[in-house]
């Protein structure tokens, strides 16, 4: 079987999986394992070989990335469940005034975002962002899309978030390292969306049903552009985009911060506090970090080494960072509600994700067994092409075709796994490509830009315009960041 043969229907296997997925709208899952059985069977595997190969790489994808998975959903139903995102939302509010508001909701996404999935971060915190965008008279153009593309960034590049902790299982990567050098690369992305996000001028209310209740009434200017909370968007007689007059203030007597965002302080008395809100997000992150880095320092078969292995295991960490989820719940910790049902509710959440890794880890074991692997890497080569330019544009084009940026890190990794070797590219530059290249674009095959869009009251254009163009931004700032690192070898 001749290399171009070969070649030419991996190629027609990668179209395939594209056009499935994004025009006949099956199922991701159902269309890798159709991709994958019939990839070997065109290749001369056979059969049986191919099925075994198949159930193999599933076997042993999920041996080492299931319970990661599971544990990983868990805690983010549980910090969803429990308030605590909402009160991290609160208290970075409550950091920040006037001008300065759209930084702290840039804040409080990308810290919930790390085990939360962006959009999921949007449903629970849009009221919020709406009520502080009345009363501060900015746009929900602006205000909207921070929040969601905080939590965007994060999900696409650090773990626990399911997209990059199966990618990085995929691809062999230190979960420590995938944390550090993962918000390393994805911070600068989220503040360059977010300065381009802050030069939009138009200005669009806030959808009235989450405004209408509050008690203080729509600042002057900003009723003018009343026509925007029925999808239009409207803009005061200077061009700018914020209410004449209201600017980055607080309403007489009041501040923006959370505490009024939703009217009650007897509401927010109900949420846990500030520190037990954050332990379960970084108590995970720094067991698996002092793993990464600090063991070698005392050495992994001394007492204390011993110990910080253990409990900084991917596994023993995130099931320890469930655990420290519980006192959120206050009393309620010990019902049925809490301990069992909750539970099921993040193996729900997981299912996804863990089929789509399983039979992503199928693909990679069946183009390694092909030789698929050498012949790409030797014509990439012969291309000119930087590997590193490679897994980034595989992701892109996964994610803008498909509208999924978990679906883009995950198959993106599982595609170039076997090609590292012989394009002489470290695992840990993989993942960092595939986890840029999946941010861009969003646009309206998303279910992240529809939920953002139609929540922030804004049209397709404006989602596009908005939305759209962030997502570009911050998935080509992280691969920059990305591109020095491995150029000066840091990767």
């Amino acid at each position: 079987m001749s290399d171009a043969y070969t070649l030419l229907a991996f190629g027609g296997a990668i179209v395939a999986l594209v056009l499935l997925i994004a025009k006949f709208k099956v199922h991701p899952v159902a269309t890798l394992f159709v991709i994958v059985t019939t990839l070997g069977l065109v290749l001369g595997l056979g059969g049986e070989k191919t099925l075994k190969l198949v159930t193999e790489g599933f076997g042993s994808t999920m041996s080492s990335v299931g319970l990661l998975i599971i544990f990983g959903c868990v805690l983010g139903k549980m910090l969803e469940l429990s308030g605590a995102a909402l009160r991290i939302t609160e208290e970075a509010l409550r950091w920040f005034s006037g001008r300065k508001i759209p930084w702290a909701i840039a804040l409080a996404s990308a810290v919930v975002g790390i085990p939360l999935i962006a959009d999921t971060v949007v449903l629970m915190l849009i009221p919020v962002v709406s009520a502080i965008a009345m009363r501060s008279g900015m746009s929900m153009m602006r205000l909207g899309p921070i929040l969601y593309i905080g939590a965007y960034v994060m999900t696409s590049l650090v773990p626990p978030g399911p997209g990059p902790l199966a990618a990085s299982a995929l691809l062999g990567v230190d979960l420590g390292q995938a944390m550090l050098y993962g918000a390393l690369v994805g911070i600068p992305g989220i503040i360059v969306a977010t300065l381009y996000l802050l030069t939009i001028k138009t200005y669009v209310a806030p959808k009235a049903e989450y405004v209408d209740h509050l008690p203080t009434p729509v600042p002057v200017g900003a009723a003018g552009a009343a026509g925007a909370t029925d999808g239009t968007s409207g803009t005061d007689g200077s061009g700018a985009d914020d209410a004449p007059g209201t600017a980055g203030s607080a309403p007489a007597g009041g501040t923006t911060g959370a505490g009024e965002a939703d009217g009650t302080d007897a509401e927010a008395a109900r949420l846990p506090s500030l520190p037990l809100s954050l332990i379960p997000i970084f108590t995970p992150i720094l067991l698996i970090m002092l793993d990464s880095y600090a063991v070698d320092l005392v050495g992994e078969k001394s007492s204390l080494g011993g110990v910080l292995h253990f409990l900084g295991a991917p596994l023993m960490a995130l099931f320890i960072g469930c655990l420290t989820a519980l006192p959120l719940f206050g009393r309620d910790w010990r019902r049925k509600s809490t301990l069992n049902d909750l539970f099921e509710a993040g193996l729900k959440l997981a299912a996804l994700p863990l089929a789509l890794t399983g039979v992503g880890g199928a693909l990679a074991l069946i183009i390694r067994d092909t030789k698929v692997a050498d012949g790409a890497a030797d014509m990439i080569r012969d291309m000119g092409l930087s590997p590193i330019i490679v897994p980034f544009l595989v992701a892109a084009a996964i994610c803008t075709i498909t509208g999924s940026n978990i679906l883009g890190v995950m198959t993106a990794a599982a595609i170039m796994e076997p090609l590292m070797e012989g394009l002489g590219i470290s695992a840990l530059a993989v993942y960092l490509a595939c986890g840029t290249g999946a941010q861009i674009m969003k646009h309206a095959n998303s279910s992240g830009f529809w939920v953002t869009t139609t929540l922030s009251n804004m049209t397709v254009g404006q989602g596009i315009r908005s939305i759209g163009v962030a997502s570009a931004l911050s998935g080509v700032t992280g691969f920059a960041i990305l591109y020095v690192l491995y150029a000066t070898g840091l990767v």
